[in-house]
C-alpha cells in the first residue's frame, strides 16, 4: 500500500503543471494516472503493477531516468515502466514509434501490457468524457482521430492475440465506444 502511494505522491510531483488533452477546461494529468491505477486495481494487478502504471508516462515525458525509478520504487516497477514506455522518442516520427511500439507488445511480459491496455482505455475514457461535457477532443490531437483509431485498432488486433482476459475485453468495449465520438465538422 505504501508504494502505490509514493508511486501515485512522485506522479503528481513528475507531473506537476502537464494536463490533459481537453479544449475548455485544465484537467491536471494526475487524473490520468489515477485512471490508470484504478483499471488496474478493478483487474486484481499487485501493488507494483498498480505502481508501474501510476508511474507509466515519467520516464518519455518527464525527464526521469531508470536508475532514479529504480531506486525510489525497485527493479520491477522500474522494469514495467521501461516497458510500457516508447523506447525511442527522439529520433523516429511519432507514426514510426506507434508502429514500432504495437509490433512489440505482443512479446512482452502480461503486466507490461496490462498497463498499456489501462493506459489506453482511461484514454478513451477521457476522449469520450470530453466530448460530452467540454467539447469536442480531436482537435486536440495532432493527428487527428483517422490516425489515432488507426493504432488503437493495431493495438486491438495484437491484444487479441493474447489469452483472453477481461481487461482485453475492456479494452475493446471501450475503443468501440470512443470510436463514436465524432470529429468536428469543419463547415461547421
Amino acid at each position: 500500500m505504501l508504494l502505490l502511494k509514493r508511486a501515485l505522491d512522485q506522479a503528481a510531483v513528475w507531473h506537476a503543471g502537464q494536463l490533459r488533452k481537453y479544449p475548455s477546461v485544465s484537467v491536471p494529468y494526475v487524473s490520468h494516472v489515477a485512471g490508470v491505477v484504478a483499471i488496474l486495481a478493478r483487474h486484481g494487478f499487485d501493488a507494483e503493477v498498480q505502481a508501474a502504471g501510476a508511474l507509466h508516462d515519467v520516464l518519455e515525458d518527464c525527464g526521469v531516468t531508470p536508475a532514479q525509478l529504480s531506486e525510489m520504487f525497485g527493479s520491477r516497477v522500474c522494469e514495467l515502466v521501461r516497458l510500457s514506455s516508447e523506447e525511442d522518442n527522439k529520433t523516429l516520427s511519432w507514426e514510426e514509434r506507434k508502429r514500432v511500439y504495437v509490433e512489440k507488445f505482443p512479446a512482452k511480459p502480461w503486466e507490461a501490457q496490462a498497463i498499456t491496455l489501462a493506459d489506453k482505455i482511461d484514454n478513451f475514457a477521457s476522449i469520450i468524457e470530453c466530448a460530452e461535457r467540454f467539447g469536442n477532443p480531436w482537435a486536440m490531437f495532432k493527428r487527428g482521430k483517422v490516425m489515432q483509431l488507426e493504432r488503437f485498432r493495431a493495438l486491438e488486433a495484437a491484444a487479441r492475440v493474447l489469452p483472453s482476459h477481461p481487461l482485453i475485453d475492456e479494452y475493446v468495449a471501450m475503443l468501440t465506444v470512443m470510436a463514436e465520438v465524432p470529429e468536428p465538422d469543419p463547415l461547421a
